[in-house]
């Protein structure tokens, strides 16, 4: 698993409808469209998502030494660290998307990829021995969280947490249902241009539609969707790789071998939260297309934290390999319950 995803989607081009706003937060850029005109009503909204976002990041960043999850990292070894709701909240969804994944989803793998070289891409392969050592550090097991006092604690000496591959869906859902409250009108919020929120619709259209970047980097992109109002959350394995011994090696940790995963090259979620796509995305890479069979960990996942009110949906697209055809790629859709988005057009 990678804290962070790569960037696959690409928008069609901005509309004069809207607003654009950009902000570098969450170790990448974030652009924000809100259907206009340009007013102090509209700038306003703006200023409080992008400093609703700031916060976060203040809160949840592993490389900001006064957040809560660097104190957590830094003291939860030898006791209980008082980090709020905001972090305990995170740290109880990445539990039950680590039992509902089988561990493929677990924010605790940092060391492994450091091990790896995959945090600053230099890129090395560790011996067996030590990714065992490594692997006996790795867990949701060994996190500890109390939701009453907004504590929580590491079991074990060595083990680091992570929040970067669900801390961004949160933050994404936080400021998107700000934005709504405050304002009617459509909007697009882009991070990273891996994780998307869109509401409402561009004027005249009946949904949003993107372009799905192709895995290998080639010129014709791998699918054109039209999605409604929604998150659109995206994970590649192809964009951060390094070659040792004529083996190429991809940037995305499998937690349950310490190795790195491989099969799915890109897997691109519709869902109606952030946080569930985030997680569902990068769960994927690491579980393969079997996942997504019935009562499986995405359908399992995707139900157990679907509101009380709301029916149960994820819409995927996705790219496996596949030698047997030709490119060397599988192209697969997948809906639970209603479709998030219709697919335009694909290269198979």
């Amino acid at each position: 698993m990678s804290p962070s995803s790569s960037a696959t989607l690409e928008t069609y081009g901005e509309s004069a409808d809207f607003v654009r706003f950009e902000i570098q937060a969450l170790g990448t850029e974030n652009v924000l469209l809100l259907e206009g005109p340009d007013s102090p009503e509209v700038r306003s909204a703006a200023q409080d998502a992008f400093e609703t976002l700031e916060r976060i990041e203040q809160s949840l960043s592993k490389f900001l030494p006064q957040s809560d999850v660097s104190l957590l990292n830094a003291l939860g070894a030898s006791r209980q660290v008082r980090v709020g709701q905001e972090v305990v909240r995170l740290l109880k969804l990445s539990r039950e998307a680590w039992e509902a994944t089988g561990g493929a989803f677990d924010v605790t793998v940092g060391e492994l990829m450091h091990a790896w070289g995959l945090v600053d891409m230099e890129g090395r392969v560790p011996s067996e021995r030590e990714i065992v050592q490594l692997r006996s550090r790795c867990g949701m097991h060994h996190v500890g969280f109390d939701e009453g006092e907004g504590t929580a604690w590491l079991a074990r000496p060595g083990l680091s947490v992570d929040l970067g591959a669900i801390g961004k869906g949160h933050a994404v859902d936080v400021l998107t249902s700000r934005l709504q409250e405050r304002r009617r009108g459509s909007g697009l919020f882009i991070s990273g241009r891996s994780s998307i929120a869109c509401w409402g619709a561009p004027p005249g259209e009946t949904g949003w539609r993107f372009e799905v970047v192709h895995p290998e980097g080639e010129d014709e992109p791998l699918g054109v969707i039209m999605a409604e109002p929604g998150s659109i959350s995206t994970s590649g394995s192809y964009a951060r790789r390094f070659v040792r011994g004529w083996r190429e090696y991809g940037h995305v940790i499998d937690p349950r071998t310490g190795k790195p995963a491989g099969g799915m090259k890109s897997v691109t979620v519709w869902t109606p939260s952030a946080v569930l796509g985030d997680v569902l995305s990068t769960a994927l890479l690491v579980l393969g297309s079997g996942a997504l069979e019935p009562h499986g960990p995405v359908e399992k996942l995707t139900r157990a934290w679907a509101r009380a009110c709301e029916e149960a949906r994820a819409s995927i697209l996705y790219a496996e390999v596949d030698p047997s055809r030709w490119g060397g790629l599988r192209i697969g859709t997948f809906h639970l319950g209603r479709p998030g988005f219709k697919l335009l057009s694909s290269i198979s």
